[in-house]
Order: C-alpha cells, then structure tokens, then sequence
C-alpha cells in the first residue's frame, strides 16, 4: 500500500510540474499549428498519437516505473523476431510469459492476450517508424 501511495504522489507531482511548466499550453499550441498546417484530419491524427506515445514514453522514464523497463525489453524481442522475419505468424505466442500466463485464471489470461497484443502493435509501429529513420 505505501509503494502505491507513493507512486500516486510521484505521479500528481509529475502532473503539477507539467501544468506549472506550461506542457498542456504547447501541445494546444502544436495541435493548432499542424491543424492550420493542414486540413488533412489524418495528419492532425497522426500527430496527436505521436504526442500521446510520447508524452506516455516520458512519464513512464520520469516515473522510473518498471513498465518502461518491460516494454523496453519487449522491444528488444519484437526488434530480434521482426530482424529475423517481417511476416510473423505467431508473434503474440513468441512474446507470451509463459509463466506468467499460466498462473493466471481464463479472464485475466484473456486480457493479457489482448494487452500483450495491442502492445505489440505499438511496438511494431515503433519499429517500422525507427527502421525508416535509419534507411
């Protein structure tokens, strides 16, 4: 219980720290700018889902969470499977924790399917976006 209360003070300070810095000014300001930019609803898309991601990468750094250690480490396993061969076809059962799935009951195995999966979308997306910086 104390860990979690910390995290939640860590988190409202993170949040205090980005109202006093002006975060949220900017990104309204950005997203006004890609909006005169352009009238192409899929760019403002895009460019909303890039800050999110981002703005999610960071707390996550900022928090010293073990998610960002997690998801970086299922980064390395989708980089090595994806390196290996772009047309996967089990990649959920390649990253699945065994024994992490197994102790689990059928609902949580289920929605760890689907958590793992949407993770490995964004991680795939990631990889193609940081493979084309590159080529």
């Amino acid at each position: 219980m104390k860990k979690e209360m910390s995290e939640i003070k860590r988190r409202a300070l993170l949040a205090k720290q980005r109202l006093k810095m002006g975060y949220w000014q900017r990104m309204r300001e950005e997203q006004d700018r890609v909006a005169e930019a352009t009238n192409d609803s899929a760019v403002i898309r895009s460019a909303r889902n890039a800050r999110l991601r981002e703005f999610e990468q960071q707390s996550r750094r900022a928090l010293g969470d073990d998610f960002a250690e997690r998801d970086e480490r299922l980064y390395g396993k989708v980089r090595d499977m994806l390196d290996r061969d772009e047309d996967v076809s089990d990649p959920i059962g390649r990253l699945v924790d065994r024994e992490v799935f197994d102790s689990l009951d059928d609902g949580n195995k289920q929605r760890y399917i689907l958590e793992l999966s949407a993770k490995f979308r964004e991680l795939k997306e990631r990889y193609y976006k940081e493979k084309s910086k590159f080529v």
